[in-house]
């Protein structure tokens, strides 16, 4: 019989400390759990893993769960995020040491064949993205001395566009954008006490063509998450101004990821979906202890559709991530959810039915105790890749 892990997940933290109090072991179910064929969009799923010692790698399931491929590169990290790239290539981090990174296209077995690393050695972060035109979108991050936003030192987010020879030829500078947030004074008072990581920017992504008929979203803008604002926008990629933005006040989303303006051709399309996690986030401080995967109309910033734990016929709590995680909008109308910090990638219809289900069955140990945790996934067709 198939067991649903949200149906379980409230007991995650329980059975393992009962079970080690008892002496007995648990046998938890991993890889696929459910799967019904004829309503999923079939191909495979791509992910990071972190094996033991915290070396991470890049895997590729079928829908049984099973290992189809894997990228690495001896004695280095990758991940925790990727892109499939459309001529098979995958997009992903690799961690030089704990403060530096480069980004790097890996071919199918796992050579690097093209790398971008920060010139002053500068954290590239989170998100990154390939431009139609061969360049890339990525996020950095700087330590920075604004007196007139914090008293202490602040990480400022930054975005740069570089071309396929690695020359910046746009940026962004979150500090420079500060007094156009609409931050309250005293969400101000609390910025300028705390300073480090405000903002966190997570996902950035340059929009798309689209038929919302407002220039604000014209294509080529680039719309932009922060985790700890709760605040999503989009920045004029002329002027550099933020030119529309949800939050902090009449915000709809509460330390979200993986926000995207969906694509023509996509269910949904013109609509930003995006990963609500309800974890602690805003200033001053909120969470809701449950997420959900919403879509919101940009024009109105209403949401028209969402999935949560009820949906499932459990309750709210069981469907938690407080960080991490995304949501893709598949061909087939489907939607695929990584629920990060449960280890969790599911597969629901329009109807928001599960057809399709998978839990990381690679565990490691971290200061927290043992995780399978994941920071995101994609699904790619059955014909992307090498495989026969």
């Amino acid at each position: 019989m198939k067991i649903s892990f949200s149906s379980i997940v409230i007991f995650g933290f329980l059975i393992p400390l009962i079970g080690s109090l008892c002496g007995y072991s648990t046998v938890y179910p991993t890889k696929t759990t459910i799967y019904k064929p004829e309503k999923v969009f079939p191909g495979y799923t791509i992910h990071c893993v972190a094996e033991p010692g915290f070396a991470r790698n890049v895997v590729m399931v079928d829908m049984n769960g099973d290992v189809v491929h894997n990228w690495a590169i001896g004695g280095y990290s990758l991940g925790c995020n990727l892109e499939p790239l459309p001529n098979g290539n995958l997009l992903t981090f690799i961690t030089l040491d704990t403060a530096d990174r480069a980004l790097v296209e890996l071919d199918w077995d796992s050579n690097i064949v093209w790398s971008y690393r920060d010139p002053q050695h500068k954290k590239i972060h989170h998100d990154f993205q390939r431009l139609e035109n061969g360049n890339t979108l990525l996020l950095a991050r700087e330590l920075r001395s604004i007196p007139h936003i914090s008293s202490k030192k602040i990480a400022d987010d930054y975005i740069l566009e570089i071309d396929q020879n690695g020359n910046v030829v746009w940026d962004w500078y979150t500090y420079e954008h500060f007094d156009e947030f609409g931050f309250s004074s005293e969400a101000k008072q609390i910025i300028y006490e705390q300073g480090l990581d405000w903002a966190h920017t997570n996902s950035i992504q340059s929009l798309p063509a689209n038929s919302l008929g407002d220039p604000n979203f014209k294509e080529g803008n680039i719309l932009v998450s922060q985790r700890n604002t709760s605040i999503v926008f989009v920045i004029d990629r002329d002027t550099g101004d933020v030119v529309w933005r949800s939050g902090p006040d009449g915000g709809v989303s509460l330390g979200q990821h993986h926000a995207r303006l969906l694509s023509s051709g996509l269910v949904g399309a013109d609509r930003i979906l995006m990963f609500d996690n309800g974890g602690k986030s805003c200033y001053p401080m909120e969470s809701r202890l449950h997420s959900r995967v919403i879509e919101v109309d940009p024009l109105n910033n209403q949401i028209l559709w969402e999935y949560n734990g009820q949906h499932s016929g459990q309750n709210l709590f069981t469907f938690f991530s407080p960080f991490k995680s995304g949501a893709q909008r598949l061909p087939n109308g489907n939607t695929l959810i990584c629920e990060g910090n449960t280890g969790r990638i599911f597969e629901i219809t329009r109807e928001k039915e599960i057809v399709w289900e998978y839990i990381c069955p690679v565990f490691h140990w971290t200061s927290k105790g043992e995780t399978n945790e994941l920071y995101r996934a994609w699904r790619v067709d059955i014909n992307w890749g090498q495989l026969d």
